[in-house]
């Protein structure tokens, strides 16, 4: 399994910054915010995307996913105006392309709240056609589209369960379209993670990874004290299914570095069945002591 995160969680530091932090502490990549001031669709001309690539060389790194933000733009695929679908349509299939220019073979998306006095019946096919849209030129390009689903806390309405993944996998029918599984959203809709990953199986293609107070929304780190997700049993799931692609740190809050190396240090605590090695101690920041450390 290989371990990146979300560089949502460095908004207010340069990009750069993430991929410096990301080799400092051991990931083997990471999954790259697409908003400002990171990686915007419409920021990125030919050399911010010359100058993203420099730091996958000069860092020795790959990008796990590439995430187009969705959820604080204008840009709604099952929005009540067709307008708004169709910027949002055509903003994710370009986006889609700079994934593709980025090196990376994933790309998330999610479906916002579609808002309240629809036809769900008529949001669920704005829902498809611009998956199928999207879809189609990640074919094209060699790049997956993961889907994810939400919590209602998160402002998931129409992708929520595992079951709603799988549905619109089917009614979508596209070869690049996969799912993923973020730990919240089953656990807050009483799912067992591992009738998850039997339902979604050849289509689960990524791990978002963080803990949770069991109520709302909030991506903690993996070893808060609070927190109450079975993360240990999660592993083992993980484990005895076999998965073995990209695992990412997605933390919703200002924790910033510090938690970033508490996170690393968990997850190896959580798949580790014997003591670690100095050097594989270090790695994973276990005992790191500048500034930052825990």
């Amino acid at each position: 399994m290989k371990l990146s995160f979300l560089t949502l969680l460095f908004k207010r530091f340069p990009l750069e910054y993430c991929f410096k932090v990301a080799h400092d502490y051991g990931f083997e990549g990471i999954e790259i915010w697409g908003g400002r001031p990171h990686a915007y669709y419409y920021d990125m001309d030919k050399q911010a995307i010359a100058d993203l690539n420099s730091w996958k060389k000069k860092y020795g790194l790959e990008i796990s996913m590439f995430v187009p933000e969705i959820l604080s733009y204008p840009y709604n695929m099952c929005s009540r105006l067709a307008t708004e679908r169709r910027d949002a349509v055509d903003y994710l299939v370009k986006s889609t392309e700079l994934a593709a220019a980025m090196g990376t073979e994933r790309i998330q998306i999610t479906a916002p709240h579609p808002g309240y006095l629809v036809n769900k019946d008529e949001v669920w096919e704005h829902l498809v056609y611009g998956l199928t849209k999207i879809s189609e030129r990640a074919g094209e390009l060699g790049v997956k589209v993961i889907i994810e689903h939400l919590s209602y806390s998160e402002g998931g309405d129409l992708l929520t369960t595992a079951d709603d993944l799988v549905k619109v996998i089917r009614d979508v029918n596209r070869p690049a379209l996969y799912s993923m599984i973020d730990v919240v959203p089953p656990f807050l809709a009483n799912e067992p993670y591992a009738e998850c990953l039997e339902k979604l199986g050849e289509k689960m293609d990524y791990l978002h990874l963080c803990n949770n107070d069991g109520v709302t929304e909030v991506h903690t780190p993996l070893d808060d004290p609070n927190g109450v997700l079975p993360l240990k049993d999660f592993f083992r799931v993980i484990k005895r299914y076999g998965y073995n692609g990209w695992a990412s740190i997605e933390l919703l809050a200002p924790y910033f570095r510090r938690c970033i190396l508490r996170a690393r240090s968990s997850i190896w605590k959580a798949f580790s069945t014997r003591s670690a090695s100095p050097a594989a101690e270090r790695r994973c920041g276990m005992r790191i002591t500048q500034e930052g450390s825990f």
